[in-house]
């Protein structure tokens, strides 16, 4: 099989590579665990069984493909460390469209991604619980993160920021049912073709918790204009969006200075998604 090397992003703040085998290309090799899957009818409740395995499990015709709008990626390859490479990893089919910048996007793919993300929360966990692989620190407390946030203030305009933050972090914790989330979705796992949502791709956060987390996307890739459309779409409660919020601050902040030198598009990301909420609080203060 002939195979050729399009891009690789080692060194740059995350491990991937594009290969081409053939003339199929596929998305860089992610963690085992990205396989989406509603997983009826196989685990019972308190399961910790991964979504991996949960995917080997179950009927195909489950999987989350069938309930979301858009497609999004099944494995079909998987395999375990070895040469030196020291993960697990699996190998997805390729998805054609691009990733939207942050900033540029109009009201239908708002309204799209709302959509998603509704989908997605509305989907049965059927008693499966938030633990092992299916858990996520992004449905935990953001009082966790508070640390962490402070500590890369300084790489912003750190007084405003540390007001904003202060602002933002004021939230109350998530006390309902898990929902699954994507955890991730910012423009680097949003591919759009022809002005349309066309896939959402990386499931390697894939779990249950919190659905705020998933509102990210507001302000990673959102402006005011198609954040309010979003919000009217989403249906989601005050709480849930001031959390999701203070979550997009909390990981923009924390980027910045982690890949300040190796990732200009997460960078980018970063910066976006804090003016944002920085243009949101700050008239709150």
């Amino acid at each position: 099989m002939r195979a050729a090397l399009l891009h690789s992003y080692a060194g740059a703040g995350r491990s991937g590579i594009f290969i081409r085998t053939g003339s199929a290309p596929v998305r860089p090799p992610t963690a085992i665990q990205s396989s989406p899957c509603r997983p009826a009818p196989c685990p019972g409740p308190g399961s910790t069984l991964g979504p991996h395995r949960v995917l080997q499990s179950c009927p195909s015709h489950y999987c989350l493909n069938l309930h979301l709008p858009v497609p999004v990626p099944l494995p079909v390859g998987v395999g375990k460390a070895a040469f030196g490479y020291r993960w697990r990893w699996s190998v997805y089919p390729w998805f054609a469209g691009r990733n939207p910048l942050p900033g540029i996007a109009d009201d239908r793919l708002a309204i799209q991604l709302a959509d998603f993300v509704s989908s997605l929360r509305r989907i049965d966990t059927l008693g499966l619980s938030p633990v092992g692989p299916l858990h996520s620190y992004r449905a935990e407390s953001i009082a966790r993160r508070d640390l962490a946030t402070r500590a890369s203030i300084a790489a912003c305009d750190a007084a405003l920021t540390e007001a904003v933050w202060e602002k933002a972090r004021r939230v109350t914790d998530y006390v309902g049912p898990p929902v699954w989330m994507h955890s991730d979705l910012h423009p680097g796992n949003i591919l759009v073709s022809g002005g349309r949502l066309s896939a959402v791709i990386d499931w390697g956060g894939l779990s249950l918790g919190d659905p705020a987390i998933d509102c990210l996307v507001a302000w990673t890739l959102l402006t005011p204009n198609t954040r309010h459309v979003f919000r009217a779409y989403v249906g989601v409660d005050e709480g849930t969006w001031k959390r999701g919020r203070a979550w997009a601050l909390s990981i923009a902040l924390v980027a910045l200075p982690y890949y300040r030198d190796t990732n200009e598009q997460i960078m980018a990301r970063a910066k976006h998604a804090i003016a944002q909420v920085v243009g949101d609080i700050v008239p709150e203060l």
